[in-house]
């Protein structure tokens, strides 16, 4: 299984991974999060930053 990041549905809108992601990867559509999985290193600095705790791996989701 590829490991991808995820934005759950807690997410807070503030915004810091957006504005942090050294890949650009976050994007924001209609006040909604996505994370571009081509895009993303795995670096986890959203990870890390996400007052929330709303970024997880598919592996935390429980997705295959």
């Amino acid at each position: 299984m590829i490991t991808n990041l995820k934005i759950q549905s807690n997410c807070i809108k503030c915004d810091m991974c957006k504005i942090l992601c050294p890949e650009n990867a976050i994007i924001k559509v209609e006040n909604e999060y996505f994370l571009e999985t081509w895009a993303c290193s795995l670096c986890n600095i959203c990870v890390k930053i996400c007052p929330a705790d709303s970024i997880k791996s598919n592996k935390e989701c429980g997705e295959t």
